[in-house]
């Protein structure tokens, strides 16, 4: 019974741990589980298989687990193509659940947000949090559209393997999450995501304090005149 116990705690311990945030849960866990089935009358050698085995596989099965994770994630999350003006650079914020934002266009099996010449949409459509399955593209006036390349600061680290050009233009996500300010009058309350279209060598520009107060305070009265005209 103590054999099946703590082999079973054992097994427990090591599927918790391949979260590496559950660590502090799961390595007392597989002490326990240890502890019981040293105690247990199983022979020495089938007692170090299942205690080595696990120790011996943490590793690269955490690795395995992570890469499933994204890819099933990726798969399965929200498809969005982010569609900007040719000559679009700065900030742009997405506002989710706008009663008279945009329409909700699908275009093989993916979500169409244009972003306006002000870099502020106001959508009608859900935007969820999780694994991210986003396109983006800028547009001319005759239709044609271009890609643009995804950035994040780990691309640019000294030790980061086709570092990409400083001064090449790219889209990097800022961030997103939810703004509630309360007043007597209902106040602003609106949840969005925002994106950057910068270079490297110019990125920290746009995040400069009154670049980032003006484009606020237009969201808060274009999502205020939204809400007002429902």
């Amino acid at each position: 019974m103590k054999v099946k116990i703590g082999i079973g705690i054992i097994i427990i311990a090591f599927l918790v741990c391949l979260n590496p945030y559950l660590l502090i849960f799961g390595v007392p866990l597989f002490i326990i589980g240890i502890i019981i089935l040293a105690i247990s009358d199983k022979e020495i050698k089938t007692k170090l298989i299942w205690i080595l085995t696990p120790i011996i596989l943490w590793y690269p099965t955490m690795h395995l687990y992570f890469c499933l994770m994204g890819i099933i994630g990726t798969a399965t999350a929200q498809k969005l193509d982010l569609i900007f003006p040719e000559n679009f650079k700065g900030k742009a914020i997405v506002i989710s659940d706008m009663p008279c934002g945009e329409e909700i266009e699908i275009i093989e099996n993916r979500k169409q947000l244009r972003i306006p010449e002000n870099g502020i949409l106001l959508y009608k459509g859900k935007l969820k949090s999780g694994y991210i399955n986003n396109r983006y593209f800028k547009i001319d006036n005759s239709g044609n559209k271009t890609e643009i390349p995804t950035r994040a600061n780990y691309m640019y680290w000294e030790d980061s393997e086709n570092k990409p050009d400083e001064s090449v233009v790219g889209i990097w996500l800022s961030g997103g999450g939810t703004k509630y300010n309360p007043s007597p009058n209902g106040g602003i309350n609106y949840s969005f995501i925002e994106f950057v279209i910068s270079s490297k060598d110019s990125l920290e520009k746009w995040s400069e304090f009154k670049r980032t107060k003006k484009l606020e305070k237009l969201t808060d009265s274009l999502v205020t005149e939204c809400k007002n005209k429902n």
